[in-house]
């Protein structure tokens, strides 16, 4: 669901492996007044997540927003799913076989996949692997099927636009900490064109709706 500040009337939506970790992050020091430390309840570890979930769409929330600023920022897919296997299957080790072992077997899925078996097989390990699922979902599942329901939409490369805007919103200078980075740097040259094209078909609605920003 977005983060609705309604006293600055602004909303953000964010979308997982687009920053938005270091923007929940940030939302959450401009709402408390207090930088977000991570805590215990019961036993549970409670991370930003908890308190700002990424959720998908809900039409039901525009009337809410339907004066605010409403900000997006997004990222195209294929890079957003290299950094998704990079630091979910990679770094984070979600698929190996001490996490997910007996999820995988359910699909007769191997553990910790090269990245070429990992795009082949996406829609199985996402459905295997609730983590992977949401990490690697479409963009307009969380971000809506119009574009032009947000006041502004923001390129990656227009991320320090975005943290300018909001400071100005705010009326303070804000910051914006790399969080959520670990893993391999992977790019458009280690994928063949079968991937590309594999991907490209997957998400293809993205494109669609937001391709002009990519």
């Amino acid at each position: 669901m977005p983060i609705i500040l309604d006293e600055l009337k602004l909303s953000y939506t964010p979308v997982p492996k687009t920053a938005c970790t270091s923007l929940k992050t940030m939302f959450f020091e401009v709402e408390n007044s207090r930088e977000f430390i991570p805590f215990r309840r019961n036993g549970r570890e409670f991370h930003i997540h908890n308190v700002y979930p990424s959720t998908l769409f809900n039409p039901r929330l525009n009337e809410r927003q339907v004066d605010y600023r409403r900000l997006l920022l997004v990222r195209d897919p294929i890079p957003r799913l290299l950094s998704a296997y990079s630091n979910r299957v990679v770094h984070h080790r979600e698929l190996s076989q001490e996490k997910a072992g007996k999820h995988l077997a359910a699909y007769d899925l191997a553990p910790d996949p090269g990245l070429q078996e990992f795009i082949a097989k996406l829609p199985q390990y996402a459905q295997a692997v609730e983590t992977i699922d949401h990490h690697t979902r479409p963009l307009v599942d969380f971000a809506g099927p119009d574009a032009s329901f947000y006041s502004r939409v923001y390129r990656m490369s227009e991320i320090e636009d975005m943290l300018a805007d909001i400071s100005l919103v705010v009326g303070r200078s804000l910051t914006l900490q790399r969080l959520q980075t670990g893993g391999p740097k992977l790019g458009m040259d280690d994928l063949g064109s079968q991937e590309v094209e594999k991907l490209r078909e997957f998400f293809a609605e993205d494109y669609r709706v937001f391709g002009e920003y990519f």
